[in-house]
């Protein structure tokens, strides 16, 4: 089958991964993909950037431990899973999902921290099927809520979420305290 983009769709399997052995795989997938643009403050809080558009020089072994322990979780119980997309054997890309443990909220919800498709793979489909299968997931296990967030310059990902019924439910805003100055990347702000 042939898509929009006149690429080849290949089968696409989804599923929860619970496989410490794909963390390098995952990992390579989500540095292939990094632009300042998709930092927002829960890569500042994860410890993954240093400031806005400054990803951490040691990125790629922070994104790793954090991978490696979600796989380490025990599926049943895990309060963060990694689903994945796989063509031919060959990962085609992943969502990141923290579930809330705490359940103090009115309604039950569970956090998209990441959805990345592989370079090779992107326009034919799969981050939308992706993101549809994940709330589905959700959903069965008794999740009703998905939030998410993006950076602020990062348009394309702000286009793709709308697309799929999500809404903007707040703006995030930081100040440094220690005297540097935030380079905010929207585009409202700068006059």
């Amino acid at each position: 089958m042939t898509n929009a983009n006149n690429k080849t769709t290949p089968a696409f399997e989804l599923s929860w991964c619970s496989d410490p052995s794909q963390a390098q795989a995952l990992t390579a997938v989500f540095l292939q993909q990094l632009s300042p643009s998709y930092i927002s403050h829960s890569e500042l809080q994860e410890q993954r950037a240093v400031a806005l558009g400054e990803w951490r020089a040691d990125l790629p072994a922070v994104f790793m431990a954090q991978v490696r322990e979600t796989l380490a979780l025990d599926p049943a119980t895990a309060h963060a899973r990694v689903a994945v997309a796989q063509a031919d054997g060959a990962l085609a890309g992943f969502a990141l999902v923290s579930i809330d443990d705490t359940r103090r909220a009115a309604r039950s919800f569970a956090t998209l921290d990441d959805l990345v498709v592989d370079a090779r793979f992107q326009g034919m489909g799969l981050g939308g099927r992706l993101f549809d299968w994940v709330c589905t997931e959700l959903q069965r296990h008794g999740i009703q809520r998905l939030f998410l967030e993006s950076g602020i310059g990062n348009a394309r990902a702000h286009d793709f979420f709308h697309a799929r019924g999500c809404t903007t439910v707040s703006v995030t805003m930081l100040k440094e305290l220690d005297g540097t100055t935030a380079q905010s990347h929207d585009r409202r702000a700068t006059p």
